[in-house]
Order: C-alpha cells, then sequence, then structure tokens
C-alpha cells in the first residue's frame, strides 16, 4: 500500500493513498468531532462538525470526506473553526426538540434517575428500581415517606392529566427492598486503609458516610443523640415515619461496617482537635436543631416549648400532655407535625397561627390538608405579640395581619393591621418559626461562619478552611429539606474521596440538556394517543383511626398498582442520553445554549413492533437512511443496527425489547 506524509497540528504522520484526513487523525490519536459520520457507511461530511482547515490553502473541508494529500498540513482547533462548529451545532440544536433528562430528574436535588426507577417498576423489576434509586438516594424508605416530591411539580402529565406518584413508588421500591435478603448494596470496593470520621447522623452525614464506605473508606459516624437518624427521627412523627423504616435504611450502613459513636456531642465529648488528630478527613454535618426565638414577651414562660424540643420528645415517648387548648406558631412542616402531634398527645383543641396566608406557607400542601381533615384549625395572617400567665394556662395577644409589599423570598411582607389585636387563652404554645445551626464558639472561630452562622466552604468542594474538614447538609445550607442534605452528603462524599487520594478537585464541565420546554409548554404532540389515567391513590388509614394513635397513615402501594402507575410514566428521559455525540458536541461548543424555538410542526412519536422513531429528536444526519440502503437487500433489516447507529436517540428499540 502506497503511504504519504501530512501533518496535522504540527505532527508529521504518515497515512495510505484514499484514507480520510478523519481516520489518518484518529489513527494518530488526534480527535477531530463528528456527527454524521459512521464508519461503516460512505461518508458525506454534511453536518460539518468535523471541519478542520488546511492551512496554507485558506480552504475549510470536511474531514470525514477529504482524503489526505502529499505534503497536506492540517490543523483542527482553533478559534475560526470552534466558531463554525458553534454556528453549524446552532443551527442543528434549534431544530431538535427532545428532553435529554427527564424534568423530574433535573428537578431532584439528588440527581435521581427517575425515569430509569420508574421504568424497572413498570417492568417488574424492582431490585433493578432500588439499584437505580440507591446511585443517588442511599435513604429510600425515609425519603420515600417525607420527601415533598418538587419532581411531581415538573412532571409533563401535567398536560394531560396528573403527575405520576414518584415518590410513592420510590417508597414502594424501598419497602420491597426491606423485605428482602440480601438486601440492595453496593459491591464493596477494596480497602483504602483511610479514617473518615463523619459528625452528625441525620441525611447528610448518613448519605456521605453510605458513599465513603462504598468507596473503600472506613467511617466512624459521630452523633449527640442515642440512635441516629437526626431530625429524621427525632423531629418527624411516627405516623409520618416509622422508627423501623429509619433502621432498615440505616442497617445496609451497618452491614458496610460503619460505626457508630452516639451520646457523643461535637464540642464536648469531641472536638475540632480530635478529629484532625486521629482521621484522615473528616465531615461535619451538624443539623439545624436549635430552635429561633419568636423575639416576643412572656416566650419564656414554661407553658411556651420549641416546636424541635416537642416532636424529640414525643419521638423518645416523654412528651408531656400539652393540654386541652394547644396553639402552635408557624407555616412549616415542623408546625404540621407539631400540632398534628399535639392532637394525638390528647390536645382538644389545636390551631396553628400563621402570619401570612394558606398559598404562602412552605409547609407540604399534603401534609397541611391532613392536618385540617384531623381538626386542626388554621389562622391565617396572624401573628402572635405577646404571652402572660393567665392562671393554669396563658393568655396570648395576637396582632392580625395583612400583605404588603413583596420581601426578599418573592412573598408579600405580613403588615400588622392597626388596632386589629385579640387575645387567645391556651393551656399551651409551640414555636415553630425556625431553626439553626448551633456550632460551638470555640469551633466557630477556627472554622470560620457565614453572617447567617452556617459554615463557610468552598462552594465546589465543601471543604473548610481547616485543611481536611469539610461540611455540609443544614450547617452549610441552612435549615432545607431532607433530599438536599442527602445531594449535600453525596457531594461532600465524592471530593473526601478526592481529597484522600490526592486527586484534584476539578470540576466537570456542566452537562448539556435539550428540553421540550416548560410543562406549560409541553408539545401537544407529545400527549397524541396518551389515554388520560388518573394516578393511582396510596392507601391511607381514614381520619377517625388516626388520632388515638401514631399508626403510620400511608401504607404503599402493592405491586399490581405500583406496576400501574409506573406505566403512567411517559419517559421523557431520552434512550440514548448516556451515549448521545449530539449532547456530547453540545456541552463542548454550547454548554450555555438553550433551544429557542418553541414551535415544532414535525414532532411526533411513531412506533412498529420493531423499531420506534421521534421525529423531534432527529438532526438530519443521514445515517439511517445510508444504514437502510446498506441493508435493502436483506430480506429481514437490522432493527437494532439501525437503532445503534443514530447519534442522537430519535430512532430506538421500542421499550418492550429493552
Amino acid at each position: 500500500m502506497n503511504n504519504l506524509t501530512l501533518t496535522i497540528n504540527g505532527t508529521t504522520l504518515t497515512a495510505p493513498v484514499g484514507m480520510s484526513i478523519l481516520q489518518a487523525a484518529h489513527s494518530a490519536g488526534i480527535s477531530i468531532p463528528t456527527l454524521c459520520f459512521d464508519k461503516t457507511l460512505e461518508s458525506t461530511g454534511s453536518c460539518w462538525m468535523c471541519i478542520v482547515e488546511l492551512k496554507g490553502k485558506n480552504l475549510f473541508v470536511p474531514a470525514c470526506s477529504t482524503a489526505v494529500s502529499p505534503g497536506m498540513v492540517v490543523e483542527t482547533e482553533n478559534s475560526e473553526l470552534q466558531a463554525m462548529r458553534r454556528q453549524n451545532l446552532e443551527r442543528i440544536i434549534d431544530e431538535h426538540c427532545g428532553d435529554c433528562l427527564g424534568p423530574c430528574e433535573i428537578s431532584c436535588p439528588a440527581g435521581c434517575n427517575i425515569p430509569g426507577f420508574i421504568t424497572a417498576i413498570a417492568e417488574g423489576n424492582d431490585h433493578e428500581a432500588i439499584r437505580i434509586i440507591k446511585e443517588s438516594i442511599p435513604l429510600p424508605g425515609i425519603l420515600g415517606r417525607v420527601c415533598p416530591a418538587p419532581c411531581e411539580d415538573e412532571c409533563r402529565r401535567h398536560g394531560l392529566d396528573e403527575p405520576v406518584s414518584i415518590c410513592a413508588l420510590k417508597r414502594y421500591a424501598a419497602d420491597r427492598d426491606m423485605q428482602n435478603e440480601p438486601r440492595c448494596m453496593p459491591e464493596p470496593a477494596e480497602k483504602t486503609g483511610r479514617q473518615v470520621a463523619v459528625v452528625g447522623a441525620g441525611p447528610a452525614g448518613l448519605t456521605a458516610a453510605y458513599y465513603l464506605l462504598a468507596l473503600g473508606h472506613d467511617v466512624t459516624i459521630f452523633d449527640a443523640h442515642p440512635e441516629p437518624g437526626g431530625m429524621m427521627r427525632y423531629g418527624i412523627p411516627r405516623f409520618r415515619l416509622p422508627e423501623a423504616v429509619i433502621e432498615s435504611d440505616i442497617g445496609p450502613l451497618r452491614s458496610m461496617g460503619a460505626r457508630f459513636r452516639m451520646n457523643t456531642r461535637f464540642g464536648r465529648e469531641i472536638s475540632l482537635d480530635t478529629l484532625k488528630a486521629e482521621y484522615d478527613a473528616a465531615l461535619l454535618a451538624l443539623g439545624a436543631q436549635k430552635a429561633s426565638p419568636m423575639g416576643i414577651p412572656g416566650e419564656e414562660l414554661p407553658a411556651v416549648k420549641s416546636g424541635i424540643t416537642f416532636l424529640r420528645d414525643a419521638a423518645c415517648g416523654i412528651a408531656a400532655k400539652p393540654g386541652k387548648k394547644v396553639l402552635v406558631v408557624g407555616g412549616g412542616n415542623t408546625a404540621i407535625d407539631t400540632a398534628r402531634t399535639a392532637l394525638r398527645l390528647g390536645a382538644d383543641e389545636v390551631s396553628i397561627l400563621y402570619r401570612r396566608t394558606r398559598q404562602e406557607m412552605p409547609a407540604n400542601r399534603a401534609e397541611t390538608e391532613d392536618a385540617l381533615r384531623e381538626g386542626i384549625e388554621l389562622l391565617t395572617l396572624v401573628a402572635p405579640s405577646a404571652i402572660s400567665a393567665d392562671g393554669q394556662g396563658i393568655s396570648v395577644t395576637v396582632q392580625t395581619m395583612r400583605q404588603g409589599e413583596p420581601d426578599g423570598s418573592g412573598r408579600r411582607r405580613p403588615v400588622p393591621v392597626p388596632g386589629a389585636i385579640y387575645t387567645i387563652l391556651a393551656d399551651t404554645l409551640i414555636t415553630a418559626t425556625g431553626q439553626h445551626v448551633d456550632c460551638p464558639a470555640e469551633t466557630a472561630g477556627e472554622l470560620g461562619l457565614n453572617t447567617d452562622h452556617t459554615v463557610a466552604v468552598d462552594p465546589d468542594t465543601l471543604e473548610t478552611g481547616v485543611a481536611g474538614i469539610f461540611a455540609g447538609g443544614d450547617c452549610v445550607t441552612g435549615a432545607d429539606l431532607a433530599i438536599r442534605a442527602v445531594e449535600q452528603g453525596k457531594k461532600a462524599a465524592q471530593n473526601i474521596d478526592r481529597y484522600l487520594r490526592k486527586i484534584p478537585a476539578t470540576q466537570p464541565a456542566p452537562a448539556f440538556n435539550s428540553s421540550c420546554g416548560p410543562k406549560e409548554k409541553t408539545p401537544a404532540a407529545l400527549y397524541a394517543g396518551r389515554v388520560p389515567m388518573p394516578r393511582i391513590g396510596v392507601p391511607e388509614i381514614p381520619p377517625e383511626m388516626r388520632v388515638p394513635g401514631f399508626l403510620e397513615i400511608v401504607s404503599g402501594y402493592n405491586p399490581s398498582d405500583a406496576r400501574a402507575e409506573a406505566s403512567r410514566c411517559l419517559r421523557c428521559r431520552c434512550i440514548a442520553v448516556e451515549n448521545c455525540r449530539l449532547r456530547e458536541l453540545a456541552a463542548r461548543y454550547l454548554p450555555d445554549h438553550t433551544c429557542r424555538h418553541e414551535d415544532h410542526p414535525e414532532f411526533g412519536i411513531a412506533a412498529t413492533a420493531n423499531i420506534r422513531l421521534e421525529r423531534e429528536k432527529c438532526v438530519d444526519c443521514g445515517i439511517c437512511v445510508r444504514t437502510l440502503e446498506e441493508l435493502e437487500n436483506r430480506e429481514t433489516p437490522d432493527y437494532r443496527k439501525l437503532a445503534a447507529s443514530c447519534p442522537t436517540g430519535a430512532m430506538s428499540e421500542p421499550l418492550q425489547q429493552r
């Protein structure tokens, strides 16, 4: 074979006569981006992503369809080529419409592959479902019960009927796993011999410990409470989250070798100096467990309690009866849980006082509705202004409020109505107006705190100003959702692992995600042929059976209902998302780009028994046409090859075949 010599990016190399520039570059380990290229097909250069410059000739040519020539000097990367590729890609992507990732998983703070585990449940593969869930959420039984499910707010079924019951399906997979032996756990990695301390056994700390153990590190978990779980055990009532579920989720950590040192308070029984001296790295995952004061006269009276203390005492079985008439101040989940717990501990009347409107309450709406069904009264646009002793109880002065101008949160500021004051007599008032982290004073100075008393960290790595000491969860974000604490715990584990292995903490380039647009602008064709199917309700015990005790209210799906509910998923996530060539190129050249065109007249999905075509994802690269031409003499086309050849996921095998 005759060879010739050419130069690519300053490197002189030889190549056979007739070989393309693309093939010559690849044989020399030089990468050139491609989209419409397939090594088994004749090249056309139609997408122009593989464009290169022939130096000295001021020519730009597609590398896949241009043959090498003697003495050719090629440049594959420069500012002009970057601009041309970007322009070509913008043109291609503006005609592309499809969700790379499902809107549900994008909105999940932990980044759970929601379409993946729901598909597994629909197909009857519960083990695969829990395996997928635990890749990002190692406490699925807990989160399947207490997560407010921001993912469901973004579900595309909103345009057809009701969102998929994602949280209930997560719980179903977790409950099935609880019944199995062995439990679903990651394959044990080779031991590294490194010792990591985790201070705080709440969702952030337990999550970090799970992934650090999976990575081969030894982990010791410290917590001030008698049992692990943090606010999940001591701040969420048993009628929402039974103790057995908490123990079940913690069980795999014990099996993986986690050591627990309970009744150990940071700043007392263990110090920052001890962590630095005895461990290779440490994570501070201190919860926000100190109640915020209301700042009004009389709140120091014995009949005034904090919701955090009240719920902790109830969880430990030592809560005193709150009396017949109970007032709860606040509008968050702690307020709702406190009110419902007071009712179960013997209160005849429980009223929640909230200074804004019901629509502005941050509490989970479903929990609020349950509280109202159980007989709890909700008084909105009111705020206590003073408390005084009144015989055996207390007298609470209440100020009526009105809505003012929006504040920093975007909600309208509550403003007192002049002269609109009245009193309420009660036995107990319980405050649930906020909570914050209580970091030991002697430690705060060395770590460094922000103005809101959260621990100062590098936002990319979560490392504090003290080498090898990381922080995550509520002590970094402030009081937040458990699912966000899980995300913080996983991020901390990944960065602690890099620190221990001395791997530079580089941040990956942001992934490109194409989208069909916000849920209210979903193309109507996505719903074509879809039959409305209202979501399947999750079984609950009736209100009249709830209040006498702390039985779990929701019992969860049975297998047939879970499969039926999972089948409602529209499968928004692209099947080719993990190996999509278009997405890879977009992340490289258009990381901040979003699809500008919202009208896609050719949007449509068609399927036969052998192939599925999502026309909105097609970028007219021509590979499928050329593949069919190659296969036209065969009696039965190779549909698997046809689907595999598509670089954007527009063509795929039907769901039931995978």
